[in-house]
C-alpha cells in the first residue's frame, strides 16, 4: 500500500480531498513558475520527445494545469494535426461523468447524447469534441472522439460489447492501427489503455475490475434515435493501481512506454501494439498493475 492509499484508508473523505487539492495546488504553482512553452517548443516536443510523425494514429491524454503555455490551449489540437498531417487521426477521451464514477453515473440513469453530452476529461477534450469533423463513439461512459480518416472505423463498434475496452473498442483498435498514446501535462497514472489487458482476459483476469451488474444504458445516437447500450462499470474498490510511472519503468521496455520530464513538465509516450503485447505477456506471468490485496 502506497502513502496515498494509506491516507485514503485512514482519513475522512473531506480530509483526504483537502490533501489532494493541496497537492494539486502546489503542482500547479510549480508549473506556472516554469518558462512557458512556445508553439515551436511544443512542435519539437511532439516530434522529438513524443515521436509523432506524419500519418500517425494518436490517442491524447491531457492535463492543461500541468502545462505552462504562451499560446491558447486549443492550439494544441491544431499543432498535433499539423505534425500528423492529413493522413493522421487524433483521438481524445470524452467521458461524461463529472466528479462521480462511471458506476454512479450509470446508476443515476443519465442519458448519453452523442451530440450534446459534454466531455469532462479536460477542457482540450471538450474543444476537440466540438470540432465539426469529430466523430464520437456511442458509449455511455467511455466514449472517445476522433478526427481524421480513421475516425469512423475507430469509433463504429464501441457500443457492441459490454466490455468497454475489448476488441470492439477504439482503445483496442489503437493496437490494430499501430497507434501511439501520448500524455500532455500528465503521467501514465492516467493511461486508460491498460484496461485493454483486463478486457482481453475478461473473467479470467485475476482482479474483478467490474461490478457484476450489466447496465442497459439509454443513449441518443447521431440520428437522434434512442439506443440501449449494455455495459459494465468499473468497481473503484478493486480498480486500484500503483504509482504507474515506476511500474512502467520496472516492467515494460522504454520503446513500449515511458514517462518524461520535459522542461519541468510531465509528458508520456507509448506505442500501443508493443505496450499491449508486453502487458499481456506480463499478465500471463501473474504480473499486473494491481496490488495483491484486490486479487480474487
Amino acid at each position: 500500500m502506497n502513502l496515498q492509499e494509506l491516507a485514503k484508508s485512514i482519513l475522512p473523505d473531506r480530509a483526504f480531498a483537502s490533501l489532494r487539492h493541496a497537492k494539486w495546488e502546489r503542482e500547479r504553482r510549480r508549473v506556472a513558475a516554469l518558462p512557458p512553452l512556445t508553439e515551436e517548443d511544443f512542435r519539437e516536443i511532439l516530434r522529438g520527445d513524443l515521436n509523432l510523425s506524419d500519418g500517425d494514429l494518436v490517442y491524447v491524454h491531457s492535463g492543461m494545469d500541468g502545462l505552462n503555455l504562451d499560446f491558447p490551449f486549443y492550439r494544441i489540437l491544431f499543432l498535433i494535426q499539423e505534425v500528423i498531417g492529413e493522413r493522421g487521426t487524433v483521438v481524445f477521451p470524452t467521458y461524461p461523468n463529472h466528479r462521480i464514477s462511471s458506476y454512479e453515473w450509470l446508476k443515476q440513469e443519465n442519458v448519453f447524447d452523442i451530440r450534446r453530452t459534454l466531455s469532462y476529461t479536460g477542457i482540450l477534450t471538450e474543444f476537440a469534441r466540438r470540432q465539426r469533423k469529430a466523430i464520437r463513439s456511442l458509449h455511455p461512459t467511455k466514449s472517445v472522439c476522433a478526427i481524421g480518416p480513421a475516425a469512423k472505423e475507430l469509433t463504429a463498434t464501441h457500443h457492441l460489447s459490454p466490455y468497454p475496452y475489448d476488441t470492439n473498442s477504439p482503445y483496442y483498435k489503437l493496437i490494430e492501427g499501430g497507434g501511439k498514446i501520448i500524455g500532455l501535462g500528465t503521467t501514465t497514472n492516467y493511461i486508460s489503455f491498460g484496461y485493454c489487458v483486463d478486457d482481453a482476459f475478461k473473467e479470467e483476469f485475476p482482479v474483478r475490475v467490474y461490478h457484476h451488474e450489466i447496465f442497459a444504458a439509454p443513449c441518443i445516437n447521431y440520428e437522434g434515435e434512442r439506443e440501449i447500450v449494455e455495459t459494465y462499470a468499473h468497481d473503484m474498490t478493486t480498480t486500484v493501481h500503483p504509482d504507474m510511472p515506476p511500474w512502467m519503468r520496472k516492467h515494460v521496455s522504454e520503446e513500449s512506454c515511458r514517462d518524461l520530464n520535459v522542461r519541468g513538465m510531465k509528458f508520456f509516450r507509448a506505442a500501443a501494439p508493443k505496450l499491449f503485447a508486453e502487458m499481456m505477456e506480463l499478465a500471463q506471468q501473474g504480473i499486473i498493475a494491481y496490488p495483491r490485496s484486490v486479487w480474487k
